[in-house]
């Protein structure tokens, strides 16, 4: 899809800037979009290459059918997905827990291709009368007080730089969380330093199996899944460690000898792979995964929306479902605060009432958050004298996960 030309003027105000086009930005510019506000979503990335899949629980369909129609459809257009029948788990014992979803009211969840998902929702933002930017980098914005307008915003790419204005501001830049740290808002982490080493694995013959699986080691956690989209007779699978990366097995997990040297350590992914004859494809990547929130979720005429606001350890399995979930709350909370400003009623920080509800709620949202995860960490006892597990039995008060970014656990990109 061709990005707009930056430089043209009719280009420059706008009720609302989203920085990031991700789940979480595209779905809060399709739910702003479609209540009439105009939409400016800007991303950073041309043509992205590198997406994790996704497995998505029976009780995110709902929501991704609210947004993209049923994703099943031959006339959504959606490929790379396919039927999940549920989870099957080594945890907190050797004994396999199967979580079976068909005895869920949709019977199954979906296993998604995050690329051509994105793009799925780009172009339903697009079609609901947002202005999509790609390969458009936000340098920095400025309060400023002109009219109805609270922000000028610089951006830049390779066509030059361009000042827009914006009523609102709304970041969705995932865990940079580019537009708070330019305001100035830390960041607050959960305490560990969670970092996902992914590999794909591929083979010629068939694979039937349609489950996620989980299985604990005392260095940490894998995930495994087959993915959409495997062409031809050639399947694909994606297996991720989840480990600390101050560990050592972080830095064996970097390298393919040691990933498969940890791989083969494990009870039930490695036999699986072995059974059906994959073999490991491309390099390994990595990612943080630990968990943070801002300090502050929203401030004056600006919110944070998705992993910009609060980003999740993964096995809550809850990334795709926040992301779009909090961008519909966000939308018609900052579309009813516009409104109502709009017309001299209350200012738009967390004052006002729409704004004050969301921020509510994301408070909400981190305290039930926090409490799964160290419930789910907790039930896992058998490796009590792991450094891993461990850290994970002690649960941080909130007022001690301060960090800097120049600390911040995981690391800041890809390997």
């Amino acid at each position: 899809m061709a990005a707009a030309p930056l430089l043209d003027p009719a280009w420059t105000t706008w009720d609302v800037v989203i920085v990031g086009a991700g789940p979480a930005g595209a779905a809060t510019a399709i739910t702003l979009a479609n209540c009439g506000q105009r939409v400016l979503l800007v991303e950073k990335r041309g043509s992205p290459s590198f997406k994790l899949g996704e497995s998505l629980p029976p009780a995110s369909i709902g929501l991704v059918r609210h947004f993209l129609g049923d994703p099943e459809s031959p006339d959504q257009q959606l490929p790379g997905l396919f039927r999940t029948a549920g989870n099957i788990a080594l945890w907190g014992n050797e004994q396999a827990e199967i979580t079976d979803f068909f005895f869920t009211p949709t019977g199954h969840g979906l296993c998604v291709d995050r690329l051509a998902f994105d793009e799925a929702l780009c172009t339903k933002a697009i079609a609901a009368g947002a202005t999509l930017l790609r390969d458009v980098r936000f340098q920095s914005c400025t309060r400023i007080e002109s009219g109805n307008f609270n922000w000028q915003l610089t951006l830049t790419s390779r066509a030059g730089i361009r000042q827009v204005r914006a009523r609102y501001l709304v970041d969705c830049s995932g865990r940079q969380a580019v537009v708070a740290r330019m305001l100035g808002v830390p960041r607050l982490y959960q305490g560990d330093r969670l970092f996902a080493y992914a590999q794909w694995f591929s083979c010629s013959g068939g694979d039937d199996d349609r489950y996620t699986r989980i299985e604990a080691t005392p260095h940490g956690w894998w995930y495994s899944n087959r993915l959409p989209g495997s062409g031809g007779n050639e399947t694909r699978r994606l297996v991720v460690l989840h480990t600390d990366k101050d560990l050592p097995a972080a830095r064996l997990a970097a390298s393919r000898q040691g990933f498969d040297q940890l791989l083969d350590g494990s009870t039930h992914i490695a036999l699986l792979l072995k059974a059906r004859g994959y073999r490991s494809c491309g390099s390994i990547r990595g990612a943080p995964a630990h968990s943070q929130r801002l300090r502050d979720f929203c401030g004056d005429a600006w919110m944070a929306v998705g992993d910009a606001a609060q980003a999740y350890d993964p096995l809550s399995s809850q990334g795709i479902d926040k992301a779009l979930r909090t961008a519909s709350h966000a939308g018609h909370m900052i579309h009813y605060a516009l409104t109502d400003s709009s017309q001299g009623a209350t200012g738009l920080d967390g004052r006002n009432p729409y704004i004050h509800r969301y921020d509510q709620e994301q408070h909400r949202l981190w305290q039930a958050f926090s409490s799964q995860r160290n419930f789910y960490y907790g039930v896992q006892t058998r490796w009590s004298d792991q450094v891993f597990w461990q850290r994970r039995r002690q649960p941080a008060n909130e007022s001690s996960q301060f960090s800097t970014d120049e600390t911040e656990p995981g690391g800041n990109g890809a390997i």
